[in-house]
C-alpha cells in the first residue's frame, strides 16, 4: 500500500505498539498526527521525526470531533 503523502492519524502514539506503527508509517512517508495524553513525549516526537502533535484523550468527545474535523 502506497502511504507517501496519505494523512494518517495515530492515538496512543506515544509509546508502545502506538510508537512502533508512527515509527514505521513515518519511513513510509505518510502524513501524520499523533494524539496521546503525555506532552513530553509527544514534544520528543515531534522534534525526533517531524510529526504534528496533539496533547489529550481521544475519548474525549470535543477533542475527537475537532481532530477528525
Amino acid at each position: 500500500m502506497q502511504l507517501e503523502g496519505k494523512r494518517v492519524l495515530v492515538t496512543g502514539g506515544s509509546r508502545g505498539l502506538g510508537l512502533g506503527l508512527v515509527e514505521a508509517l513515518r519511513e513510509a512517508r505518510a502524513s501524520m498526527t499523533v494524539l496521546a495524553r503525555h506532552a513530553g513525549r509527544l514534544a520528543e516526537l515531534e522534534q525526533r521525526l517531524g510529526v504534528h502533535t496533539i496533547v489529550g484523550e481521544i475519548t474525549d468527545p470535543e477533542l475527537a470531533a475537532k481532530t477528525l474535523r
